[in-house]
């Protein structure tokens, strides 16, 4: 199965999977590793029943709250790579700011070597205020932003030259350096996330692709149309198969079991936004994008939900789903109902 990006003409749907979110448990003890392990678990066998269903791509998110087992992505993308054969395997996202962006690559590499050239890194600043968690200490957001911009500038460096130097603020290379394992796939996908212009260009100028979530379908179809121009001015041909465009998912038989799932989509959430109260204060914004969904929420049953997306893909010009489902019984439904007809109503030459 070729990279996720190509062949722009077909339809191409991704899961995403929050291990823990998926659990179902209405009351967890999130710090027992019991509890943790079958998270662990449960994400390889749903990567297998994924390739099963026919899903192109599964992804996972990195974050650093007890409740979500990921924050070491990258450990359980190998652990999938070893028990599946087709279906593409990425990262939504990869939090950069927390990493040396030559470790970055090195494990890329490794990943891309264990898949067998199935590896798609996904590239994200993160939740606000999770970087400065995981980093056990605070960073001006100036300190992140200019962290995030010369991380990928070195990652690119890494992942594409020999021997290279960079004389950086936060990453300096002093030595002459080659990443010890190279990807298969020359060139590696690479996916940035974010809303911001400035990200989606900086993605743009270096020929990368695009996920994004929150906002209109208006705001993501004019930051498609300005990634492809600024794409075009430095020598690339970019199109909605470089956009995979992510939307929750609460469907069912019925509207009614809809209805549950999606009440149990909201409540997950919820038991999230709950880790993160330090000393009577939340630590996360609330009106941090990442964990209001009303503009990237759908339910209902299959019927509807094709006809939330075909009008997301007729409005955005995205050609990639990037979908999450909070439940089995939801992901066969949808890969049996769902699937089929979208891309069957969309194929293009």
């Amino acid at each position: 199965m070729g990279a996720l990006s190509e062949n722009a003409g077909i339809l191409k749907f991704v899961h995403t999977y929050g291990p823990g979110l998926h659990s179902g448990d209405a009351d967890p003890d999130v710090h027992d590793p019991r509890w943790q392990q079958r998270q662990v678990n449960d994400f390889v066998e749903f990567a297998v029943r994924a390739e099963e269903l026919g899903f192109d791509g599964i992804t996972v998110t990195e974050h650093h709250a007890p409740l979500m087992v990921c924050p070491s992505p990258h450990l359980l993308l190998a652990a999938a790579a070893v028990k599946t054969s087709r279906i593409r395997l990425g990262t939504a996202v990869t939090v950069l700011p927390h990493y040396s962006p030559l470790r970055v690559a090195e494990e890329a590499g490794m990943l891309d070597l264990l898949s067998g050239g199935r590896f798609e890194l996904g590239l994200g600043r993160g939740v606000p205020r999770e970087a400065q968690f995981a980093a056990g200490r605070d960073l001006s957001d100036d300190d992140l932003r200019r962290a995030w911009v010369e991380g990928l500038e070195v990652l690119s460096l890494a992942l594409t030259e020999r021997d290279f130097t960079f004389d950086g603020e936060f990453f300096p290379v002093q030595r002459p350096t080659t990443i010890a394992t190279r990807p298969l796939q020359d060139p590696l996908p690479v996916w940035v996330g974010g809303s911001s212009r400035d990200t989606m260009r900086l993605a743009a100028a270096r020929g990368w692709n695009i996920m994004r979530n929150f906002g209109s379908n208006a705001d993501h179809r004019d930051a498609l149309e300005d990634y492809i121009k600024v794409a075009a001015e430095h020598g690339h041909v970019r199109s909605g198969g470089n956009m995979l465009l992510e939307r929750f998912v609460a469907i069912g038989e019925t509207e009614e079991q809809a209805d549950r799932n999606l009440d149990r989509l909201i409540r997950s959430f919820g038991l999230f936004l709950a880790l993160y109260v330090a000393g009577g204060q939340r630590a996360l914004p609330e009106t941090d994008g990442e964990f209001h969904a009303a503009d990237a929420h759908i339910s209902g049953t299959p019927s509807q939900i094709v006809a939330a997306l075909q009008q997301a893909i007729d409005e955005t010009g995205a050609r990639r789903l990037l979908v999450e489902t909070f439940s089995r019984e939801e992901a066969a439904l949808f890969a049996r109902e769902v699937i089929p007809v979208l891309k069957e109503r969309n194929l293009s030459s």
